[in-house]
């Protein structure tokens, strides 16, 4: 038998041939689907980019619609279907901002106001900075408006600011002291809640909506009111929503021009206030109110006014600061109220300064307090005042009267800052109560009261008594304060928000970018947990406003520009396609991709109107989810609700610009400028925007790789309108 056996060489040869054959075509194919692997995901990727491009541009039609004509409490329901990827929120990598500028051939840019520090720069090369002012606009959900009420009010009154419109309500309002909740209120449309605060202490207010909100003591008093939608130029408007108490209580309404009144509680009636033909006196206009029990009185003008609230008229007391023309406390041109009673006159400065009116003037020496009996004889209308320097100006019911009164900063001009004059006289008892604009202040109280101190942590406020006479207050380290004055034992005020009308002195002029402090807690480098419990604490801005007040003319603090600046937060739908890191996504009404390669691609520009003629309007949609959203590859239902949508500008601007953070903003800015390739204006001189004559629109900053761009007309004034729509979106996974 082993002889018989024979080894047969080609058939062992074909065997083993056969074998590599087989090993070589494996080869191939595996050379060839490791080379068309990445095609393949490629092609995938392609197609899930298109897909959710095509869902995400659906998602960016209905939020805009929705933003720019919904009301209050309207919704829309939009359904997105992953085909592999997932869906998430992310919270800190998107931002945007507009800026404009109030008065002519002057800019006002902002560097790194939205990067989570607490460290911004600014830009205005034309006159002087004289100041910076922030406000806390509380986007989102989970960030309410909070007040703190000191312990020596005795009664809250509050009611919901309309905005462009009331919202549906209820809006929930919590009352909490030092550690723990105490009460919740849920606040109806157009109504009004009152508090008694009198053996309380010191609380916090939290509301999901913006308030008309009024401490007051005793007899009550007189305030300067805010109104539903202040002009940012300054701060005059046309609407405001009053919670009046039960009594009588008279409103004073102050104007340059003739003016049409309307006022509504119950029924709507229409008075008219019309000038005395006088020269330098302006237009002013008086009401009052027998109230059986409290209501919201809403009023309305046709001429851009101010307007004080005097509650309790017969007690006779009361005292406010007037702010100037301008729009600030300090300032050298005022339109005074004509209410009886006396004006002070303070000079924080260090020359004398002569203000005069109609038939009428008087010296102020620097770094003194004057009172003059108010409103001069045969003046017919609203005094009209002009000082050769900066002034202080307020009015109150008696030199001996109570009241409470905001103590302007000397530095700032404004609501707050760093340094404070005092001048206390009268011989009712007297205060001042101190709040804290940023996270820490070490103050220095100097003159007739000497003390010193510190606000920091848990502590935001504190009572002083205060002597007769001059006093300064200094903050030594740290960021800004506000001062209220307490005479007597009766008083009415308008409270603001504690993340309101923080301000910092600059009194710089540069060419280039000045840097400044941002009054709040730094959160760079902070976990997104870290970052949204900071917004809903307040210790870091959920958005912002911006005001810089500098040098126009002869006003040293005119309100110069304005930037409004929004966190955002960004839908993303992420896949893989050859490479991971690939998304779609939608933030701020704008619909963008990475896909392919990291390149930004713009699928849906953020809306707005331009034109006809030198006009600009937008409608910035922020988008927020609720706490209980959910992020998945599941098929996912957007519930978007419209919380609120109120209007930040509509005045008449010189430059209008806007800007969004990277990977994105270049790409934005340069797919905006849609059509200015036809410019021949343009091509001929690229980058020269004060040459470009023949084009209106968006233009991409000349900056190397910047992500701004101009809002160009040709160098005519833009009817500039901005307004803001706050909008939850539930997220919940569709359960088939």
């Amino acid at each position: 038998m082993r002889g018989v056996l024979q080894r047969d060489e080609e058939a062992v040869s074909a065997a083993v041939a056969t074998v590599l054959l087989f090993g070589g075509v494996l080869s191939i194919i595996a050379m060839m689907m490791v080379s068309m692997i990445p095609v393949i995901e490629e092609l995938e990727g392609s197609i899930e980019r298109h897909d959710m491009s095509s869902q995400m541009s659906l998602l960016a039609h209905q939020t805009s619609s929705l933003s720019e004509t919904g009301m209050p409490g309207d919704s829309t329901e939009v359904e997105l279907i992953p085909v592999d990827g997932t869906l998430n929120w992310n919270m800190m990598q998107s931002s945007m901002w507009y800026s404009s500028t109030w008065f002519d051939d002057t800019s006002f840019r902002v560097q790194g106001a939205l990067d989570y520090d607490d460290e911004y720069s600014i830009r205005h090369p034309e006159s002087m900075n004289t100041a910076v002012c922030v406000d806390d606009l509380r986007l989102g959900p989970a960030n309410p408006y909070m007040f703190t009420i000191p312990s020596w009010v005795e009664t809250v009154t509050m009611t919901a600011s309309p905005g462009l419109a009331l919202p549906l309500g209820p809006i929930d309002i919590e009352v909490w002291n030092q550690t723990s909740k105490q009460s919740e209120v849920e606040l109806m449309v157009d109504g009004m809640h009152m508090l008694d605060t009198s053996q309380v202490g010191e609380i916090t207010i939290h509301s999901s909506h913006e308030l008309h909100l009024l401490i007051s003591r005793g007899n009550g008093g007189a305030a300067l009111m805010q109104a539903n939608d202040p002009s940012p130029v300054d701060l005059t408007a046309t609407s405001w929503s009053l919670p009046l108490p039960s009594g009588n209580s008279q409103i004073h309404i102050v104007s340059e021009v003739a003016n049409q009144i309307i006022i509504t509680n119950g029924t709507s009636n229409t008075h008219y206030a019309l000038p005395s033909n006088q020269n330098r006196v302006g237009v002013d206009f008086s009401h009052q109110f027998t109230l059986d029990a409290a209501e919201v009185v809403h009023i309305t003008t046709s001429a851009p006014s101010r307007l004080i609230l005097q509650t309790n008229i017969d007690a006779n007391v009361g005292q406010t600061a007037w702010p100037s023309v301008d729009g600030q406390y300090l300032g050298h041109s005022f339109i005074t109220p004509s209410l009886d009673g006396e004006l002070v006159f303070t000079n924080p400065g260090l020359n004398s300064v002569t203000v005069t009116w109609r038939g009428g003037g008087l010296s102020i020496a620097p770094n003194q307090s004057q009172s003059f009996d108010w409103p001069p004889a045969d003046i017919e209308g609203a005094p009209m005042l002009d000082a050769n320097g900066d002034l202080f100006v307020s009015w109150r019911a008696g030199s001996n009267g109570s009241g409470l009164q905001v103590i302007p900063a000397d530095d700032t001009g404004a609501l707050s800052g760093q340094a404070h004059s005092i001048y206390a006289d009268g011989t009712s008892d007297k205060q001042i109560h101190l709040v804290r604009a940023g996270m820490i202040a070490d103050w220095n109280l100097t003159g007739e009261t000497e003390e010193n101190g510190s606000l920091y942590d848990e502590n935001t406020q504190e009572t002083l008594d205060i002597q007769q006479g001059l006093s300064s207050m200094e903050v030594e380290d740290g960021h800004a304060l506000k001062l209220y004055l307490l005479r007597g034992e009766d008083g009415l005020l308008q409270a603001h928000h504690d993340g309101a009308q923080r301000c910092l002195s600059i009194n710089v002029q540069a060419s280039g970018w000045i840097e400044t402090q941002l009054p709040w807690q730094s959160m760079s480098g902070r976990s997104q947990v870290d970052l949204k419990s900071a917004w809903g604490t307040g210790a870091h801005p959920a958005s912002m406003q911006i005001t810089l007040i500098g040098v126009n003319g002869a006003s040293t603090h005119a309100n110069l520009g304005t930037v409004w600046g929004f966190h955002l937060s960004r839908l993303s739908y992420e896949f893989s396609s050859s490479i991971t890191g690939m998304e779609v996504a939608y933030v701020g009404g704008a619909v963008v991709t990475n896909h392919p390669e990291f390149k930004p691609y713009i699928v849906v520009s953020p809306s707005d109107r331009g034109g006809p003629g030198p006009r600009f309007a937008a409608t910035i949609p922020s988008l927020h989810p609720t706490l209980d959203s959910v992020s998945g590859s599941g098929k996912m239902n957007l519930d978007i609700e419209l919380v609120d949508r109120s209007s930040l500008a509509s005045a008449t601007a010189y430059e209008v610009r806007r800007g969004w953070s990277n990977p994105y903003g270049v790409a934005i800015a340069d797919a905006s400028a849609d059509g200015l390739e036809s410019s021949e204006d343009w091509t001929i001189f690229p980058g020269r925007i004060d040459l470009l004559t023949d084009y209106v629109g968006w233009v991409p900053d000349p900056s190397y790789s910047t992500s701004e761009a101009v809002w160009h007309t040709n160098g005519q004034p833009i009817q500039f309108t901005l307004q803001m729509a706050a909008l939850n979106a539930h997220m919940t996974e569709v359960i088939s």
